[in-house]
């Protein structure tokens, strides 16, 4: 396109007036006035004063204003006609402008579907980590970059396929019996780590429980001896010449705990104090 300039002239322009005459002389008239005492013999003079500067005033903003306009005449009517310019240029830039995004977004949607068959090729040969791995979920944007190859896009899809089955591979080695729910937790976040906390946190859980149990058991067992010890013989009662063995009442002993666990080591241990037949009640 032929370049177009647009040529655009000015003259100097100025205005004459006496303002500087008038401030003089007002300024001089102000500073007579700071040294004046008005009485009721010059009130009227005074306000006749002020009368005529107020009408002073009034005069300058009205010139102020005729001359502003006259002076913004001549620019208002370039302005007008720079937007009109402006509004015609605006059509080529809107058309050229849509028509390069039109090609920008059919090669973002070719490209995309390039993407999509790479992906495709791959989770083929490794279809154990596909449900990880969407493509949404690894999506690179840069790879819609007309600079980034196909074959960059092939082997960052690929290092995130293997490192994927390595951690996952990692998870199952450990062996642990809460397997699903690491796997459930690297599903989420897909960082190694996260999973290895959550199997230690339920194989503490686990041992934790197991310990407590082991204790209850054995607080029964020493519960038993104890009433065992302290057991008098059993009482013979004569009855019609015979003899019977009447049963002593059961001794019952009270103790009380202050137990600190969460929700699912409250269960579990009330459940136990119920297979064992201990009567208990729960104060808060």
């Amino acid at each position: 396109m032929q370049e177009i300039e647009l040529l655009v002239s000015t003259e100097n322009g100025s205005i004459v007036t006496n303002i500087d005459g008038i401030k003089k002389h007002i300024a001089a008239g102000l500073e007579e006035y700071k040294h004046m005492v008005f009485t009721e013999e010059t009130k009227k003079e005074a306000k006749a004063t002020v009368a005529d500067l107020r009408k002073l005033k009034k005069e300058v903003n009205a010139r102020k204003i005729e001359v502003k306009n006259r002076y913004m005449a001549p620019y208002e009517e370039f302005e007008a006609q720079a937007k009109e310019l402006m509004s015609l240029i605006d059509e080529p830039i809107n058309y050229i402008d849509g028509q390069i995004k039109a090609f920008e977004q059919k090669r973002i949607e070719e490209r995309k579907a390039h993407i999509t068959e790479i992906y495709d090729g791959i989770m083929q040969e490794h279809e154990e980590v596909k449900e990880y791995l969407s493509l949404n979920r690894i999506y690179n944007s840069k790879w819609e970059n007309a600079t980034t190859s196909m074959k960059a896009i092939s082997e960052e899809i690929m290092e995130r396929v293997e490192h994927t089955e390595k951690d996952l591979a990692m998870i199952q080695s450990m062996e642990s019996e809460f397997e699903d729910k690491g796997i459930a937790a690297y599903a989420r976040s897909l960082e190694l780590a996260d999973a290895i906390s959550i199997m230690n946190q339920y194989q503490k859980q686990k041992e934790e429980i197991l310990r407590r149990q082991e204790e209850d058991a054995k607080r029964k067992a020493e519960i038993e001896e104890h009433r065992e010890a302290v057991e008098e013989p059993m009482p013979v009662v004569k009855v019609e010449g015979s003899s019977k063995f009447v049963e002593p009442e059961e001794t019952l002993f009270n103790a009380r705990y202050d137990v600190t666990a969460d929700a699912f080591q409250i269960v579990k241990l009330e459940s136990t104090m119920r297979e064992y037949g201990i009567e208990f009640r729960r104060v808060q």
